[in-house]
């Protein structure tokens, strides 16, 4: 991981930045007659045997990933004692499996130095005081769903109450994509937005870090509620209470949010290619605890590889040097010629040295069809970038 570390540091230097974590898992109890006794503890089902996986996937402002800054795989083969045996409640943060959040942003502050900006968002589960007490600084920022009705107050000491809040601040339209934006899994949601200035107050048996963990902490309360039209049927409307220490004062600011939070999305599409087929990290045979390990940090860099190229399929104004390295892309522009056809169709037509001109061509070796209606997918251009590193290996083995 280390090289992608340093590879990643130098792609985000001075760069504003928005970093979603969160945890996914993969189970291995299907195969487990082949696994070695005592190598893998249990997920979250307490049953099923596999690992816990916690990654920070670092993005542009358009939601253009990067890669990874921080990567945690939590194996809880130790794990004898239920939360109450271990009076859970009162173990300071570091022995807690909930410490992987505050972990994972002092590791990406480390290795984000380079940055502009860095901007956090997450979901529920990470919604700890401690991530507002220890992290914030003037190029740190955190946007997070709140987990639970947590107590608000305002600057008169009295309580504020975000399922209820004060006037409309306005309404916008969200659109909510399919599973790689497949169009008849997609949706535009009607939003009505709501944002009001608040502290949120320290739980009162959070006693471990008085120095660290201040009383209250200022920050804003969007609140955010899907509109669902007379005869509609939504199985899930949108009822967000977003939480962060960026100023929301306008409409804009609150959509700006809105923007942020939505961009988390985007790991879970990571996930998702993960253990679908071409990865199918859940599939593997391998033994051992650690051999698992090392392939879910090899896969989960290779399927945010592809996740850029399904990103930036279209992409002319990228730059190619974002996703490839110098010998990948003189390699790629001498297999170009060799895949175009002799009708003006068949021509790569994207702008020379753009992203898009680069995954042209590896599409193109996972057997998509330029006359294809519809573009390259991460399947096809999984099977390109393998055909890719097959040409790349051979390469290598001729003298120059």
């Amino acid at each position: 991981m280390e090289g992608h570390y340093r590879v990643l540091s130098k792609r985000i230097k001075g760069k504003d930045l928005i970093c979603a974590q969160d945890t996914t898992e993969y189970n291995y109890n299907h195969h487990k007659d082949i696994l070695k006794d005592g190598q893998l503890g249990t997920i979250s089902d307490n049953s099923s045997l596999g690992l816990r996986v916690h990654p920070m996937l670092v993005m542009d402002r358009n939601g253009f990933p990067y890669g990874i800054s921080s990567l945690q795989i939590l194996n809880r083969v130790n794990k004898t004692q239920d939360r109450h045996e271990r009076n859970y409640g009162r173990l300071p943060i570091e022995q807690k499996e909930s410490y992987r959040w505050l972990r994972s942003i002092v590791e990406t502050k480390d290795r984000l130095s380079k940055s502009k900006s860095i901007t956090i968002v997450s979901d529920r589960e990470s919604d700890i005081y401690q991530l507002w007490s220890r992290t914030l600084d003037s190029k740190t920022h955190l946007v997070i769903r709140t987990a639970f009705q947590r107590k608000f107050i305002d600057d008169k000491d009295e309580e504020i109450q975000p399922a209820s809040p004060p006037a409309l601040m306005g309404r916008q339209q969200l659109y909510i994509p399919g599973k790689f934006g497949k169009a008849d899994k997609s949706r535009t949601a009607e939003l009505e937005i709501y944002s009001q200035q608040a502290y949120t107050l320290k739980p009162r048996g959070l006693k471990e870090n008085k120095t660290q963990d201040k009383d209250k902490i200022p920050l804003y309360v969007v609140t955010v509620r899907e509109v669902v039209s007379e005869g509609l049927i939504v199985k899930e409307p949108i009822q967000w209470i977003l939480l962060t220490d960026i100023p929301v004062k306008t409409i804009e600011q609150a959509i700006e949010i809105i923007a942020i939070y939505k961009s988390r999305w985007n790991i879970e599409q990571v996930f998702r290619l993960t253990k679908q087929k071409g990865f199918g990290l859940e599939e593997s045979q391998l033994e051992t605890a650690h051999a698992l390990t090392n392939m879910i940090s090899l896969v989960l860099i290779a399927a945010i590889r592809i996740f850029q190229m399904v990103k930036s399929r279209e992409d002319q104004d990228r730059l190619a040097t974002d996703v490839f390295d110098a010998k990948e892309m003189d390699l790629l522009k001498k297999i170009n010629p060799a895949l175009e056809g002799n009708t003006e169709q068949s021509k790569n037509k994207n702008a020379p040295n753009s992203l898009a001109f680069y995954i042209w061509i590896v599409a193109r070796l996972g057997r998509w069809k330029p006359e294809d209606r519809d573009p390259p997918g991460p399947i096809t251009l999984k099977r390109g970038w393998d055909s890719f590193k097959t040409f790349m290996a051979v390469s290598k083995m001729i003298p120059p």
